[in-house]
């Protein structure tokens, strides 16, 4: 398989998190409605423009590709781009191609997932501009100012089941015009906290400029952020940065246990390796949890469970009983000082040259340490030149297998959010909102289950398995 596929999938993958990212804050933190709806449909625009991409490849390539075909696919480029053969190696490779790619995409993917989905909530929640009296009074010149209520009727007590007592009311007062002339009188409805009667002070906004505009109960506390044109409380602003934030930490704290933060790509002396026979895919299963893993056997017949996203369409029949080495980071795990104990970054590597990364439990590798080798010293010994290795990486070509729903669920998730944009109110905005989060949850399903067998995607997108 060609480069271009992992290219152009590496390219559209970046543009869509880099137009999905400035939406969030933009909507927090740019206080003038219309160059904001502008700049975010701008990004939204830039997102759609990454799904027809994927849809003109997917074409230009002949069309959607199944992810098993693929994966095979990756065991046998080597031998078929004349890639180094060797029957028998005495020790295992120093070297291995990185697997910052694979951890890349996770993140991003964990990343993206938060960063959408949160965004669309904060567009629901959000006022996307003025109230049309707010804004009319806005652009007068509005202030805040104490003046007299002359009239009081409509008087109402409110006894909320948390909080103090407060009023309402429909009160007239009197606005002066700034440049002279006759007052005004226009007609408010305050909030008090105490009954209100004829006299009394309240503040309102109003435009000295143009009085007749009518003015609004309130003080700078509970109109200062909308006049500013906030699309939501300072409170709630607060609020949805704060579970962004955790979202980037829980992003990161799912790449560690799946991945681990190694590149795992210079092997040495605190790395191990031991040869053994590759007994075809099998499911891992501890406790109530199964992942799926490629069943590794030595010459002492300890077994081993190599945790990688693969099942038996993925793997070429040729690959049980192929012999193999097996690495690993002999730190990880042995001595609690990692992130997370329970696995170590691992790769297989094969005499035809090509390298999957996975994970080894730690029981595993504390098992396997009796009988491997230090890859230090086993390459000390045989004193070999280093030999070109690929890495089995099926998921960097994205853009041949991802199916058409996924494209058709990611525009209707984009124009959701466009329309959120928009002053739509009422229950209109919570159905798009709810339409866009069905088509956005529905969008991480798809694309999780993309790569696995139906009676499998299942299993594997409810433990937080990505498509990566």
């Amino acid at each position: 398989m060609s480069g271009a596929p992992r290219r152009a999938g590496a390219c559209l993958a970046a543009l869509a998190l880099a137009a999905a990212t400035p939406v969030l804050p933009l909507w927090l933190f740019w206080s003038d409605p219309e160059p904001r709806r502008t700049v975010i449909l701008v990004a939204l625009g830039c997102g759609l423009a990454c799904v027809g991409g994927i849809a003109v490849f997917q074409r230009a390539a002949g069309g959607r590709r199944p992810y098993a075909a693929i994966a095979v696919a990756e065991f046998s480029e080597a031998e078929e781009s004349g890639g180094p053969r060797v029957a028998e190696r005495d020790g295992p490779p120093r070297a291995l191609p990185s697997r910052r790619g694979i951890q890349g995409r996770s993140l991003a993917w964990y990343f993206g997932a938060v960063t959408v989905l949160l965004s669309l909530f904060a567009l629901v929640i959000g006022t996307p501009q003025r109230p049309e009296s707010m804004q009319r009074i806005a652009d007068a010149g509005a202030e805040f100012v104490d003046v007299s209520m002359e009239k009081v009727g409509d008087v109402r007590r409110h006894d909320p089941s948390k909080g103090h007592d407060y009023y309402t009311s429909t009160a007239v007062v009197r606005l002066a015009p700034k440049a002279g002339g006759p007052p005004v009188t226009a007609t408010v409805h305050p909030n008090t906290p105490d009954r209100p009667h004829t006299g009394d002070k309240v503040s309102v906004l109003y435009a000295p400029t143009r009085p007749e505009l009518g003015a609004l109960a309130g003080d700078e506390r509970s109109l200062g952020d909308e006049l500013e044109g906030s699309t939501m409380r300072a409170g709630l602003i607060w609020l949805v940065g704060v579970v962004w934030a955790a979202g980037i930490v829980l992003s990161v704290v799912v790449l560690s246990l799946r991945r681990g933060f190694s590149s795992f790509s210079r092997l040495g002396r605190a790395d191990m390796a031991v040869r053994g026979q590759c007994l075809g895919p099998d499911v891992f299963r501890q406790g109530a949890s199964e992942d799926p893993c490629l069943k590794f056997v030595t010459a002492w017949s300890r077994t081993a469970h190599f945790l990688a996203d693969v099942t038996a369409e993925h793997v070429p029949d040729s690959l049980k009983g192929q012999y193999l080495w097996l690495c690993w980071d002999a730190r990880q795990g042995a001595s609690g000082r990692r992130f997370s104990a329970g696995s170590t970054p691992a790769a297989l590597v094969s005499d035809g040259g090509w390298v999957m990364h996975g994970m080894l439990k730690a029981d595993d590798a504390q098992l396997m340490a009796a009988e491997g080798v230090s890859v230090e010293k086993a390459e000390a010994a045989q004193n070999a030149e280093s030999r070109a290795l690929r890495l089995w990486d099926p998921h960097s070509a994205w853009l041949l297998y991802m199916a058409p729903s996924v494209l058709v669920l990611a525009t209707v998730l984009i124009g959701c959010a466009a329309l959120l944009t928009f002053d739509i109110t009422g229950v209109w905005r919570w159905v798009t909102g709810i339409a866009g989060a069905v088509a956005g949850l529905a969008l991480g399903y798809v694309a999780m289950s993309a790569p696995y067998p139906s009676d499998l995607g299942s299993a594997l997108s409810s433990k937080g398995t990505d498509p990566v």
